[in-house]
């Protein structure tokens, strides 16, 4: 019932390609759990505030969860929706699902069931595992509610001290599952995760994720971060977007520690580097500069940081440039990703902050990246076009969506990210803004991005974003909405001058200033501009 033998699937020939590079072979995510499970048995694997759980322990967590979801009836292939916090459950859900062959269904914190039943629908979902009632939402009540929305969810299951009737105790699941191997464990060529695109352009696009891609990224991308057993992993990103799972895949390959943060805000942020005490820190540039305009990095230590990698969406230089000097033992570098491609691109650690704190660095091993023009001719050294991605980690295609997968791929086998992006004589790419997102004020193209990165240097401004107005003259026009650090105001008078004192030609200016108390943001400290253009409207 719950099958998705539909879904896309890589060619024979693609396969062979990526197998005879060395890029796929047959590990699963079960492969590196027990592994650091047997050789380093009393290591955290998890640290969440004051609890903390070793590799045995997190391997026999997840062993028995996934013994619990059989005996429920939940069988490989079957998906199982989760919607939770960063919380050491999480993980044991996503590793219990992998060691039986289930596919984690990821479902974002703030969706209720109006944006959950679509993509449960779409994912033909089993079971969906959720947290306790609060007094902001009663998730378990809506998790039943879906049962009617969603003809083949049979089972909920709620981590939390009060269980409704008719649903499962996860925390029960997990501690009186059967500590045994699972007699039908997944292969290399199973798929293990689906996950839906961010959706800050269009509609969301459901993506799965076979082991053989989640799996080789890691290998293939944790090396050029220089990732080992000793460090210590702090993922800002919710684990219910692709770009935290795969840094806990990345942490999982290279036997570190995980230390998690539920939910951010910019005190959960700055107290889980202090006490956490990271080596390597995965976050958003919204991550960095909330922090910063809070003042918190001025009064809590973050000395113990090697690496920050920023991604999710582009980092002004000034934000990374800004972090960096809070860490007299760090550096600020930059990786790109996406659902569709996963973790693709990094900048050299050896590079000076030009390069670190500019771009988003160069393709790694197995991965190829052009941009291209308007007509689909590929583009030279420092032309700006459309960013294009192929390789070993790039989807096979969306599931069920034959629309998306005619528009989105090249004749060659490019994927089409809709990112606007320049590539220098190095490789080095740098992401200019979305193809979407430029704005056409009497034919005159305005690509908004480093005017917003501008903006969001100000002192005032936590976070700014330009879209584009209808005008019955020009056709559009640029409005600013900005997000404003506590106690501060930023005018329109202030931002002409600003942008005036700064070089930024007139035509460039904004022509509107709105205020917002939040951004509107995906999981991933993504700006959704689509909400701001309703606000307009």
């Amino acid at each position: 019932m719950g099958s998705l033998d539909h879904a896309p699937r890589y060619t024979d020939e693609q396969r062979r390609g990526f197998i005879d590079q060395g890029l796929w072979n047959d590990d699963t995510l079960a492969t590196y759990l027990e592994k650091w499970a047997r050789e380093t048995p009393d290591k955290p694997a998890i640290v969440a505030g004051a609890r903390t759980l070793s590799y045995a322990e997190t391997h026999a967590a997840a062993r028995r969860l996934a013994n619990s979801l059989l005996g429920l009836g939940i069988r490989k292939g079957d998906v199982v929706g989760i919607q939770l916090p960063n919380v050491p459950e999480y993980l044991i859900a996503y590793f219990g699902v992998a060691l039986m062959g289930g596919i984690l269904g990821t479902l974002h914190m703030p969706y209720r069931a109006a944006e959950m039943a679509p993509l449960m629908n779409h994912g033909r979902m089993r079971a969906l595992i959720c947290g306790a009632a609060t007094e902001r939402h009663d998730a378990p009540a809506t998790a039943v509610e879906l049962k009617s929305l969603v003809p083949t969810l049979e089972h909920v299951i709620v981590l939390g001290a009060t269980v409704p009737d008719g649903c499962h105790d996860l925390s029960r699941l997990i501690g009186d599952g059967a500590d045994r191997d699972i007699v039908d464990p997944p292969g290399p060529d199973d798929f293990a995760l689906l996950c839906f695109t961010s959706g800050t352009a269009a509609a969301p696009k459901a993506v799965l994720r076979d082991y053989r891609t989640i799996t080789s990224n890691a290998r293939t991308y944790s090396p050029t971060i220089e990732l080992s057993p000793d460090d210590v992993v702090m993922t800002a990103p919710p684990f219910t977007h692709v770009f935290g799972l795969c840094c806990v895949a990345c942490t999982l390959w290279a036997g570190a520690t995980s230390v998690l943060m539920d939910l951010f805000t910019p005190d959960a942020f700055i107290r889980c580097i202090h006490d956490g005490r990271p080596t390597v820190l995965f976050c958003a540039p919204a991550h960095i500069a909330a922090t910063h305009k809070a003042g918190l990095f001025e009064s809590h230590d973050c000395g113990s940081i090697r690496d920050v990698i920023v991604a999710g969406a582009v980092c002004p230089p000034d934000v990374a440039a800004t972090f960096e000097r809070y860490l007299p033992n760090g550096r600020v570098g930059q990786l790109f990703g996406m659902t569709e491609v996963i973790l693709v691109m990094q900048t050299p650690l050896d590079a000076g902050p030009e390069i670190r704190h500019t771009s988003t660095g160069r393709a790694t091993r197995g991965v190829d990246a052009r941009v291209s023009g308007a007509d689909g001719a590929p583009l030279g050294p420092g032309e700006e076009g459309e960013l294009e991605i192929r390789g070993y980690t790039v989807l096979a295609g969306y599931l069920g969506n034959d629309e998306a997968n005619r528009t989105s791929f090249t004749g060659d086998g490019f994927f089409r990210t809709g990112d606007l992006a320049t590539i220098d004589t190095d490789g080095n790419v740098v992401i200019t803004g979305r193809v979407k997102h430029v704005i056409n004020r009497g034919g005159i193209k305005i690509n908004p991005t480093d005017i917003e990165n501008l903006i969001t240097a100000h002192e005032a401004v936590v976070q700014a974003a330009i879209v584009a107005m209808p005008d019955d003259v020009f056709g559009e026009k640029a409005c600013l909405f900005v997000e404003l650090a506590p106690g501060a105001s930023f005018g329109f008078d202030d931002m002409t001058a600003y942008l005036g004192s700064n070089g930024v030609a007139k035509i460039r200016w904004p022509e509107r200033l709105e205020t917002v108390d939040e951004m509107p943001v995906t999981p991933t400290r993504k700006i959704i501009k689509d909400e701001l253009v309703k606000l307009l409207a």
